[in-house]
């Protein structure tokens, strides 16, 4: 237990220079597990090269006059290495220098982002940190109808915190691995597809330093700003989630898998109003779509993931959407590791 708070401790310090995922195996006995279907490869030190590019956006909708605004951090990629080996994965990458072009273009953003995976061969947990400061809004000719500046409207005081933790149960886990395609240290030999259903649990804030800002700039018109009142606001949810998700093998060599795992719950919500407090609590709708492609060539592989959240709150008569979404491509290699007799 001491060992696993120090490690905690030694990648939250990481999270402060660059970006952290830790993927644990809560059961190492699964990694002697194989079948016709997939071989586990988990007792083979696995080496990753990473390219990675993170965001938490967030699009309000007024549903009256079905306007639109949406707000992004400006997305910066990030190089990084990892490893897998055993029941212990980490990665490290850190963010690439933006230009002064890119930063008059879009803003500069701050953040802070960590990420943990648990997997067996039966129960995959994911959850995640964020902190962002500094957003974009993305859709300005859509809201103005005659914005041709190159250079977005800027919410540089905008800031965004969120936590999440979800966690399901993978019905078929006999001879779908989904280590296979996340992971990567485990090799998925026929084509196999799964059920599965779990549950999630999450917490999202947006804001600003200042309360008497909105997400919509003072110098935007008036019948824009009246469209989006909202100066802040903070949710809790928590539900069900079911889906399925599918691997298919081509050529022995290839590999794509798809999953698609809505989800339904309660939430209570806070949103400032124009300086007004308003708290509520209804029902939310929570979706996670994960996407992996990829190549293997004895122990050399090549590929992409991609995991977006998207959450669902209704408050009168808008509709708040906060969403996460990372993508990986990677080059990686196994070495087999020699054990003395």
């Amino acid at each position: 237990m001491i060992k696993l708070a120090l490690l905690f401790l030694f990648l939250v310090s990481l999270t402060l220079f660059g970006q952290s995922q830790v993927e644990i195996d809560t059961h190492p006995k699964d990694t002697t597990v194989g079948s016709e279907y997939f071989t586990d490869y988990s007792d083979k030190l696995l080496l990753k090269f990473m390219s990675v590019t993170k965001l938490n956006s967030l699009e309000l909708k007024n549903k009256n006059n079905n306007k639109t605004i949406d707000l992004e951090p400006y997305g910066i990629s990030s190089l990084g290495f990892g490893f897998n080996y055993k029941w212990l994965g980490l990665g490290v990458t850190f963010g690439l220098p933006i230009t002064a072009k890119e930063e008059e273009q879009y803003g500069k953003t701050k953040r802070f982002d960590f990420q943990l995976n648990i997997y067996s061969q039966k129960i995959v947990i994911d959850a995640f940190f964020q902190q962002y400061k500094g957003f974009y809004i993305k859709n300005p000719s859509e809201l103005l109808g005659n914005w041709s500046d190159v250079n977005f409207p800027k919410r540089e005081t905008m800031k965004t915190a969120s936590f999440g933790a979800g966690g399901y149960y993978v019905f078929n886990h006999k001879k779908l691995s989904y280590k296979a395609a996340y992971v990567r240290n485990a090799v998925q030999k026929k084509s196999a597809g799964s059920f599965l259903l779990g549950g999630f649990y999450n917490f999202d804030d947006a804001g600003f330093e200042d309360d008497t800002s909105s997400f919509v700039p003072s110098d935007f018109p008036m019948e824009v700003q009246d469209s989006f009142p909202i100066n802040a606001y903070s949710a809790r949810s928590v539900g069900v989630s079911f889906g399925y998700t599918y691997t298919l093998v081509l050529f022995k060599r290839f590999f794509a898998n798809l999953s698609l795992i809505p989800g339904v719950g309660v939430k209570n919500i806070v949103v400032y109003n124009n300086g007004e407090k308003i708290t509520e609590s209804n029902g939310t709708g929570r979706f996670n779509a994960r996407l992996a492609l990829g190549y293997e060539n004895k122990n050399f592989l090549i590929g992409l993931t991609s995991n977006a959240v998207t959450g669902t709150f209704e408050f009168q008569d808008y509709q708040i959407q906060p969403s996460t979404q990372n993508f990986k491509f990677f080059l990686a290699k196994r070495f087999g590791i020699k054990k003395k007799k």
